[in-house]
């Protein structure tokens, strides 16, 4: 890993051992034995800081300099904090990261070497226990020094980690789709972590650590996997180099044909199916899954998932198990709000049910549409405004899962699109523009003889979770979409038999919500 870096340094002509410096030159070296698991985590950034020391014949000339890292169209660029500054071509150099004003040790101006001259305050250096966030706590804990030399106005350093990096190969289950119909990339599911008194910057299925051997001798912490807990400790001793660190016998492979029905599990993990009733009764199923068509899946649900989304699923359940209100303003009793202004586009195509459901059905990124208003209605929604929205986000200690780790959206509120497409998952109806569809009014319906009971229809699909796992649908029941049609009116779909239709219901009137998750 390394970053070449050039500055130019503007200063009066100098005689003797002292000259401009043209070009700093700067490179990270990488920590022994990291096998590149490590790769583009220590490169330096953009606004990365350096501390440079010079020493004569046992005199420090230059004391603790900083030199910034500055980004340009050429790569990354090092400025010098105090200007104009003459360098000693037959000075030795050494230089730290991060940059601190003030250092915790001393430095050894007698020594002959970078681990020599930084060597007390190596010993002494403390990662911070909390490097979750990497370009915070993670970074800013890797302790490296260098030694460089000047040479024709060109100033190198090479810089060398002097902490122990501790990678954690995470427990855990990996599914690989055998999918034919859709190419599903591996979908990984960590077992639930925990970390004795330190939080490690976490990237897919590794953890990373940075410790001090010269001050800890051991890192420690458990893991759960079905539901039991063990313990584990590893060592730690080898300064500058990095430790991959096994968990749990790492992560196990299952090939799974993902299906229409498949049942998602309170811990990320999935069940077919077609599993006994009696397995699928003890499980924590949270939520079935209805859509694996990636171009049915919305660009927010994919990017929230770093580009890659696998299905969607719907709860068994409805969020509260009661009727709540799209919006309605409690203290004026007002139930009308543009959302468009926030990015929510209004639906409605005035005179043409048959457009309007067209541009209803193309909504489907319910997680959009929840997030712009957890976000841009915030103090509404903390006022109770927005009951559907909040309810949605706040789902999980209702279903008890997704556990908090997991590379899922969170649950929201599914647009309306989306909601039709639980219905034609489990139904096997088109639900489209076509012979069984009737305009009627400004709205619509779909009458199809022979379909059936929808709320049947939809109750068998979860007929196998436990029965304080799942709500049964009702006749007569209304489910509230995140689609709005205009300012005072929101999408919502009602059923019966043989019957599915929707309505331009008003924001203040009630209805049901059946929040759904990407994962």
């Amino acid at each position: 890993m390394s970053a070449l870096s050039s500055c130019s340094v503007n200063g009066d002509d100098s005689s003797g051992s002292y000259e401009e410096i043209g070009v700093f030159s700067v490179t990270a070296s990488g920590f022994t034995g990291d096998n590149g698991v490590a790769d583009g985590l220590f490169g330096f950034e953009d606004g990365d800081c350096i501390g440079l020391f010079a020493v004569n014949d046992g005199a420090i000339e230059i004391d603790n300099l900083c030199l910034k890292a500055v980004k340009t169209d050429e790569g990354m660029a090092w400025t010098v904090s105090s200007g104009d500054t003459l360098f000693n071509s037959e000075a030795s150099y050494y230089a730290y990261f991060p940059y601190a004003e003030s250092l915790p040790e001393d430095v050894n101006a007698e020594a002959t070497d970078a681990l020599g001259f930084f060597a007390d305050m190596i010993h002494v250096w403390e990662p911070a226990s909390d490097q979750s966030d990497l370009h915070g706590g993670f970074r800013k804990s890797n302790l490296m020094t260098g030694s460089g030399t000047l040479s024709e106005g060109t100033l190198v350093l090479d810089m060398v980690p002097r902490m122990q990096l501790c990678v954690f190969e995470l427990p855990g289950i990996r599914y690989r789709f055998t999918n034919t119909d859709y190419s599903l990339t591996d979908y990984s599911v960590p077992s639930r972590m925990v970390y004795s008194g330190f939080s490690p910057y976490e990237n897919g299925t590794k953890s990373y650590y940075i410790v001090n051997p010269y001050l800890q001798n051991s890192v420690e912490g458990a893991y759960y996997s079905g539901g039991e807990e063990t313990e584990w400790t590893f060592s730690v001793s080898d300064p500058g180099g990095c430790s991959v660190l096994e968990i749990g016998g790492g992560y196990s492979e299952i090939e799974h044909n993902l299906q229409i029905g498949d049942f998602f599990l309170a811990d990320g993990s999935l069940m077919s199916k077609d599993t006994d009733e009696s397995e699928v009764k003890s499980a924590d199923v949270i939520g079935i899954v209805f859509m694996l068509d990636p171009s049915r899946i919305g660009e927010a649900e994919k990017e929230a998932l770093g580009g890659d989304a696998h299905a969607l699923v719907v709860s068994p359940m409805n969020s509260l198990d009661s009727y709540m209100r799209w919006y309605t303003n409690y203290d004026d009793l007002t139930f009308s709000r543009d959302e468009s202004e926030i990015g929510l586009p209004a639906v409605l195509s005035e005179g043409n049910p048959s457009a309007t459901f067209l541009n209803a059905d193309s909504d489907i990124s319910g997680y959009r549409n929840t997030h712009l208003i957890i976000t841009e209605r915030a103090e509404d929604v903390e006022k109770g405004y927005y009951t559907p929205f909040k309810s949605a986000v706040d789902f999980a200690q209702e279903a008890g899962g997704p556990v908090d780790g997991l590379n899922t959206t969170g649950w929201f509120f599914p647009s309306y699109g989306q909601m039709m497409d639980v219905f034609r998952a489990f139904s096997g109806c088109e639900l489209g523009v076509d012979e069984y569809f009737y305009e009627w009014g400004d709205e619509w319906y779909w009458s199809i003889p022979g379909a059936g009971d929808f709320s049947e229809i939809l109750n068998a699909a979860a007929s196998k979770i436990s029965d304080d796992r799942k709500n049964d649908l009702q006749l007569g029941e209304i489910f509230w979409t995140s689609t709005p049609v205009d300012d005072s009116r929101a999408c919502n779909i009602g059923f019966s038999v043989d019957y599915v239709d929707c309505i331009y219901e008003y924001k203040s009137n009630g209805g049901f919500l059946r929040p759904v998750l990407a994962f």
